[in-house]
Formats: structure tokens, sequence, C-alpha cells
């Protein structure tokens, strides 16, 4: 029992790590699109993020837009970009029926919603509050809350099934 439930654990871990990189990539993606709906103009680009608990740097898509968009655009852009890049996986979630990927799409979706509250939650409290919560936008955060998420997940998904009664 104990060697079943550890391979469903491990199961869900490597297929929502699979489906992040690609639901990470549509969120970038998604930031572009609604850049030029709100009527501005940008790009993908790579850039260095240095990890603040260590001497290293990481490199990380992020949409960039040409000129400085106004709050309520900014916030759109900030919000819309994982939210769009969840509707694939949850229109997928309406028909998927094997437990490894229901599990390792429910973890992305929750990704999706975390970026898509701490994103336009930073903008947010940058411009109304004047209080800038840095840690949001550190790499340990940003890529550890997700980590987190898919480790909690996956040892969800190997807890037994509920029985129906």
């Amino acid at each position: 029992m104990y060697n079943f439930v550890g391979q469903v654990a491990i199961r869900v871990f490597v297929l929502s790590l699979l489906v992040f990189v690609g639901a990470f990539g549509t969120h970038e993606v998604m930031h572009l699109l609604v850049i030029y709906a709100v009527g501005g103009q940008g790009s993908i680009i790579v850039r260095p993020w240095r990890l603040g608990l260590a001497d290293i740097t990481i490199y990380a898509l992020h949409a960039q837009p040409a000129q400085p968009l106004d709050l309520v655009r900014q916030t759109l852009v900030n919000f819309l970009g994982p939210a769009l890049a969840a509707v694939p996986l949850v229109a997928l979630l309406a028909v998927v029926r094997e437990r490894t990927a229901v599990f390792a799409l429910w973890a992305n979706v929750l990704v999706l919603a975390f970026y898509a509250l701490i994103e336009a939650g930073d903008v947010l409290f940058e411009e109304r509050l004047n209080f800038d919560p840095s840690i949001l936008t550190t790499p340990e955060f940003n890529y550890g809350v997700p980590l987190l998420i898919i480790v909690v997940v996956s040892v969800l998904a190997a807890s037994p099934a509920p029985r129906r009664g």
C-alpha cells in the first residue's frame, strides 16, 4: 500500500510540474494578449532574476509592456494573464477522469489563481496603499508557493479516495 501511495504522489508531482511549464508560458502569453487588448504594446522577454537566499541567478519569462500602463489597465493585465491561462485547464477538468491528471490540473489551476491574486495585489498594494510588499516579487515566493501547492496536492492525491455511500 505504501509503495502505491508514494507512486501516486510522485506521478501527480511530476505531471503537475510538466503542466506547470506549459501553464506558466501560457500565463505570460496571456499577459501579452491583455496588454494589446487594453491598447498597449509589449513583448515577452527572458529576464534574469536573482535569488535573495542564495547567490544564484535564474531566468524567467516575463510579459513587458512597451510603455507603462495606468493602474486599471495594469491590474487587468496582471490578473487576467494567469486567469485566462487557467481556462483551458478548467475545461480539461470538465472531461478528464483519470485521478492523476485531475489532481495535476487542479494543482495548476490553484497555482494560476495564486499568480492572479499576487500579481494584481502587488500593483494595488503599491499604487493604492503606497506599500511595497517586496516578497511578492521574489523568485523564492513566486516559485516556492507554487511548488508548495503542487506538493500539497500531490500528497492529497495519494490519500485514499472518499467512499461514496
